[in-house]
């Protein structure tokens, strides 16, 4: 059996000007980029699995504060059910006939209450309830928390990317750097406190 070749190390980039780094900058005691020149903090950033769990303990906190909230708006309208119907086929048919427009319309208060929801921890301590839980922080290129615009597009872009599929969310699995589509559209990490 032929011993294994050692695994060249995966490129990382300048958080600040995307500059690619070179393996030498890590191992010196004042790391900068070699290219514009800021310091380089050691982190580690977070995974597909982490951040999952995260969301999910963040999703149940918005269903038990937010759902019923948008429960109360629903049965104020007038208008029907979305998913009427006698069986489960009968029911997913239906959700095949709702216009997105309808769909989106009934979630809107749902949406809105989770944007001031991750806007306002984002914003204020870089991290929600369920990213505190499992010692997760959302940073800027510098390493603080996001500022305003920042949180404003990365809340805007993550409720846009759970649209598709959650297919902006996904995006996590298959980049070099474990960033989701929210994070490159907003200049943002996700990373594990020490």
């Amino acid at each position: 059996m032929a011993p294994r070749r050692p695994r060249p190390p995966k490129p990382s980039f300048c958080p600040v000007c995307d500059a690619p780094l070179g393996p030498d900058v890590a191992g010196s005691d004042d790391a900068r980029c070699t290219s514009c020149k800021s310091p380089l903090l050691p982190v580690k950033v977070a995974g597909l699995w982490r951040r999952a769990a995260a969301s999910a303990v963040d999703g149940a906190i918005l269903l038990f504060t937010a759902g019923p909230l948008a429960w109360l708006v629903a049965a104020a309208s007038e208008e029907p059910a979305l998913l009427g119907g006698k069986t489960a086929l009968e029911m997913l048919l239906r959700a095949f006939e709702v216009p997105p427009t309808t769909w989106l319309a009934r979630a809107a208060p749902m949406m809105v209450m989770a944007g001031v929801y991750l806007g306002l921890f984002w914003h204020l301590s870089g991290r929600t309830p369920g990213q505190k839980l499992l010692r997760l922080r959302v940073v800027d290129g510098t390493g603080r928390s996001p500022g305003v615009v920042r949180t404003i597009v990365r809340v805007l872009a993550t409720l846009a990317g759970a649209v598709p599929g959650g297919l902006g969310w996904l995006w996590v699995a298959v980049d070099l750097e474990k960033r989701a589509l929210h994070d490159w559209l907003a200049g943002t990490f996700v990373v594990r406190d020490a």
